[in-house]
């Protein structure tokens, strides 16, 4: 894409894999300068920075950017947020900060007609793309000029990993033609990928069992009927909504009940973590993480759902014109990685019914 040029793609662009794995991207917030942008991926401040002067083009927020809804981006995006870089005959460096360590990070480059070559220490894997975007092992990514019959510059999305998990990534990006505009914009959007429980069973009334990235995770309940139904098989439908990050069209899912007495609740995830999101689906109740240093970030909700303290979140009994109780998800973490972590459920409204359930799902 040359700057200030607006170019269509048309569908005639080959996928080279799929994957059904749910991607949250960053929500950019502010072009800060024509060096930086800011934006957030699950709750997280992300930046990229460029080292040059007028690195940093334009800034897509509210989903402004279409471009990566075609088949070559893995996974497409109907709308997105995005940042144009802005790539010269010379190198420009660019850093990216993650906000936390990760494992990988998902890349889509769109119309990219320069080479991006990553730090030493990165490996960067094909995802998918059209015919002529490249990746030349370990670390380098090309693209190529538009040409007769080519409706746009090179597209597709690459996943960058390290040996260590990672909160920064340190790339060039250089022009690969000469030609009477001296610079490419290239569009980039960043994701992360989020893996959630596969629940398995339901062992008890307080006990539900599954697996997460390969450990076993359980939730237990302080008392008798405290943990209700358990969808298995991906029978849970109602985490699809734009509340959730990442959304999920279906998904298992554990209920909770909440009463109007605190029911204490215990997550062991099988192993020890930095953080762990959690997707709250109609919440009526108040959800308190009571173990000293535990921290509550919202990642995302609807209007009703609120991170009411560092360690609360509540929400509201849905009313006319609302289709549901509150819906939202979350970040937890400790000071320290840890293993388990503990909240107390109560139901915030008395009404003829005893119980709120509540929906749970957990991702990492």
């Amino acid at each position: 894409m040359h700057i200030g040029q607006i170019v269509r793609k048309a569908e005639t662009m080959a996928t080279v894999t799929t994957t059904t794995d749910p991607h949250a991207f960053v929500d950019w917030t502010s072009r800060e300068s024509d060096r930086m942008a800011i934006g957030t991926l699950l709750g997280r401040t992300v930046t990229i920075t460029g080292k040059s002067e007028n690195s940093v083009g334009e800034v897509n927020i509210n989903r402004e950017h279409t471009d990566f809804h075609w088949s070559v981006f893995t996974p497409s995006l109907s709308t997105s947020d995005s940042v144009g870089l802005i790539s010269k005959t010379a190198d420009t460096e660019f850093t990216i900060e993650l906000g936390t360590k990760v494992r990988e990070v998902v890349l889509h480059l769109g119309s990219l007609a320069s080479t991006l070559t990553l730090a030493p220490d990165a490996t960067v894997t094909r995802v998918s793309g059209d015919d002529r975007f490249e990746v030349l092992p370990p670390n380098v990514v090309r693209g190529w000029e538009n040409t007769p019959g080519q409706p746009t510059d090179s597209n597709g999305t690459v996943r960058v990993t390290k040996s260590e998990p990672f909160s920064a990534l340190t790339f060039k990006l250089k022009k690969n033609y000469d030609a009477d505009l001296p610079d490419d914009g290239v569009y980039l959007q960043i994701g992360r990928i989020v893996k959630f429980a596969d629940w398995t069973s339901r062992e008890s009334s307080k006990k539900a069992v599954g697996t997460l990235l390969g450990r076993t995770v359980k939730i237990t309940g302080q008392f008798a009927n405290s943990v209700g139904e358990v969808n298995t098989n991906g029978q849970h439908t109602d985490f699809h909504w734009p509340a959730f990050t990442p959304s999920l069209s279906t998904s298992d899912s554990v209920e909770l009940i909440s009463k109007t007495a605190d029911t204490e609740f215990t997550i062991d995830l099988g192993t020890e973590v930095q953080e762990v999101f959690l997707h709250l689906g109609s919440l009526a109740s108040t959800v308190t993480f009571f173990e000293p240093g535990t921290t509550v970030t919202e990642v995302s909700g609807d209007e009703h759902f609120e991170v009411r303290q560092l360690n609360v979140v509540q929400g509201q009994e849905n009313t006319a014109g609302r289709p549901t109780d509150s819906n939202g998800t979350v970040r937890v973490t400790k000071p320290q990685p840890f293993r388990e972590f503990k909240f107390r459920l109560k139901k915030r409204y008395a009404a003829e019914l005893p119980d709120d359930g509540v929906y749970l799902q957990i991702g990492r």
